[in-house]
């Protein structure tokens, strides 16, 4: 085992901890990172066969180290349980595993905390992206620990609803989760809650085998690590809690247990965007009761607009008024005779977000790839990239990736 020390991010030196039984592995490390990590190399005595994984990793914490690679070459039974003493005992730590990202192995890491997953054959550039990633998320781990985070509030659970269908709630929720996830990669889930019919999968081009049926039948309403295995990585560092394959399996759903498996989604993960389905079904009810904030998501038709006056006066009505308030107007461009000024006084909230109509929206949802996800550039994106600083404050690196495709606006 040996140690390294990074170069200087937001002025402070990130370090980094490889336990590995591949001698050429760190000198991987050290090539992806044009050698730049250059700090006082220390070889690290103890074997790996730990007889107790909670001393190993406080003797590596002793360290003060910001990310540890587990692997290559680590045996499975010793990557978990080290993994869980960290995700347990010092979660302001990062953990990468360095092996095959088998569908059995992601389920494995997300049980005891690891948030990256990279193949021991990845190329330089690979690696060294995840590195970084993972680096990233241990430094605001750190800094919110310390009461000095510069992302706003964790815990915010983002309720996407909308009065009718076809008003573009899933466009908004998958855009506003990618966009979350480049602020805060592998700490931020995407619920699809449109339990009959949801196509959150499709929207994000994912392929599958665990849905929230399948998760409330092995009692992950109780157990967040046994949720965690229920959620499907995305390449984007986002999670998905994907919608059941049938319709007639939310006969066996409960509301309140999905509501509790919402819950202890926005107690483990800093952002759960939830996407629901048409008007204030008993799901979306029961997980509102958990929301932080809900997205409200109409267009410019006067059915529309008025459906969405009747849905805020219900929240009012039932009480649900502790949640903030985001109001989308989608498709906000078209003329049929409604001004900006008429759609407020309608419903009784002012426009936060107003997202124009664009060819490369219905195109990245045919796709599969939603628009902060891909290169296209439209003030459609600029729109829903609005939406995503309401809820973080987008870190300068993350900020420039978003600036450099605004600038490329034919």
């Amino acid at each position: 085992m040996s140690t390294m020390t990074g170069t200087a991010m937001g002025g402070h030196t990130e370090k980094i901890v490889i336990a590995t039984r591949d001698d050429d592995f760190e000198g991987r490390v050290r090539a992806a990172f044009d050698h730049e990590l250059n700090g006082e190399l220390t070889s690290w005595q103890e074997p790996l066969e730990w007889a107790d994984p909670v001393r190993a990793v406080e003797a590596i914490a002793n360290l003060d180290p910001d990310l540890v690679a587990l692997g290559p070459g680590v045996e499975f039974d010793e990557w978990v349980a080290i993994a869980h003493a960290f995700d347990t005992n010092h979660p302001e730590i990062a953990v990468v595993l360095v092996a095959e990202p088998t569908p059995k192995l992601w389920e494995a890491a997300l049980r005891c905390g690891v948030r990256e997953v990279v193949a021991p054959a990845a190329d330089d550039a690979e690696v060294r992206e995840i590195f970084e990633r993972a680096l990233g998320t241990a430094v605001r781990r750190k800094e919110n620990l310390r009461g000095g985070g510069t992302r706003g509030p964790a815990g915010h659970v983002i309720q996407v609803m909308g009065p009718k269908g076809g008003v573009g709630k899933t466009t908004v929720s998958t855009n506003l989760a990618i966009g979350l996830a480049a602020v805060a990669p592998r700490e931020t889930v995407l619920v699809d809650l449109d339990l009959q019919f949801g196509d959150v999968a499709h929207a994000l081009r994912m392929e599958h085998d665990r849905t929230s049926a399948d998760a409330l039948r092995a009692g992950a309403d109780r157990d967040i690590t046994t949720l965690k295995a229920f959620l499907t990585p995305h390449p984007s560092g986002l999670y998905v809690l994907c919608a059941p394959e049938s319709p007639a399996e939310v006969d066996e759903m409960e509301p309140e247990r999905v509501a509790r498996m919402v819950k202890a989604l926005g107690e483990a993960f800093p952002f759960v965007v939830v996407d629901t389905g048409s008007g204030l079904d008993e799901f979306t009810l029961a997980a509102g009761e958990v929301a932080t904030d809900f997205v409200l998501v109409a267009v410019t038709d006067v059915p529309s607009v008025r459906c969405m006056r009747k849905e805020v006066e219900a929240l009012d009505q039932i009480g649900m008024t502790t949640q903030s308030r985001h109001f989308v107007l989608n498709r906000s461009d078209r003329q049929v005779g409604l001004s900006f000024i008429d759609i407020e006084e309608t419903v009784g909230m002012p426009i936060d977000v107003a997202v124009p109509s664009s060819v490369v929206v219905t195109v990245s949802m045919n796709q599969g790839n939603p628009l902060l996800a891909s290169e296209d550039i439209s003030p459609s994106s600029d729109a829903l990239f609005q939406l995503v600083t309401r809820f973080a404050e987008v870190p300068a690196d993350v900020a420039r990736r978003f600036s450099k495709r605004r600038g490329k606006v034919r």
